[in-house]
């Protein structure tokens, strides 16, 4: 069980703070369920509840600084997800964003990436959906490697460029 003050990543806001533990307060609601009242760290007017008890799939601690270093280094050797069909498209992608793993953004935000720069080398322009999961992707991985890193979210793309063109 987490406890106030933690930082957790949520499957999709990405890197939020617990700021309380207990009942909603809401008329008909259950108030013997205890919830996790979050505020996503780039939007302190938010705030979202989550049960106590709901599942890893949910809620998840962040990487540690040296868990987002290997999982930056390991970007290149990622495949990236296959489609089969284009209509399962967005399916196959939200299953990846809702995931809460690092690894499934990473390898999201590479799949996305590409295809908006071969769209671009063709002269097109990239997708609504790919356009869509790639800032979702990033705004959620990259909230969470700014926190493990210390490094501005703002920055964390040319942080990446940057460590993997050490190489």
């Amino acid at each position: 069980m987490y406890k106030t003050g933690d930082f957790v990543v949520h499957k999709v806001d990405g890197l939020c703070q617990i700021t309380n533990i207990s009942s909603l307060d809401i008329p008909d609601c259950d108030q013997t369920k205890q919830y996790y009242y979050l505020i996503p760290t780039d939007c302190p007017t938010s705030k979202i509840y989550v049960a106590v008890g709901s599942g890893d799939a949910t809620l998840r601690e962040p990487v540690t600084h040296d868990e987002a270093l290997n999982l930056i280094d390991s970007l290149p050797e990622l495949d990236e997800i296959c489609v089969e069909n284009e209509k399962n498209r967005q399916n196959e992608y939200n299953k990846a964003l809702v995931q809460n793993d690092a690894r499934e953004l990473c390898r999201l935000l590479k799949t996305t990436h590409a295809r908006k720069e071969a769209r671009i080398r063709k002269g097109r322009t990239a997708t609504s959906v790919d356009e869509h999961f790639l800032r979702s992707a990033e705004h959620a991985l990259f909230s969470e490697l700014s926190y493990a890193l210390g490094v501005d979210e703002n920055e964390m793309n040319d942080f990446i460029e940057d460590r993997l063109s050490k190489d």
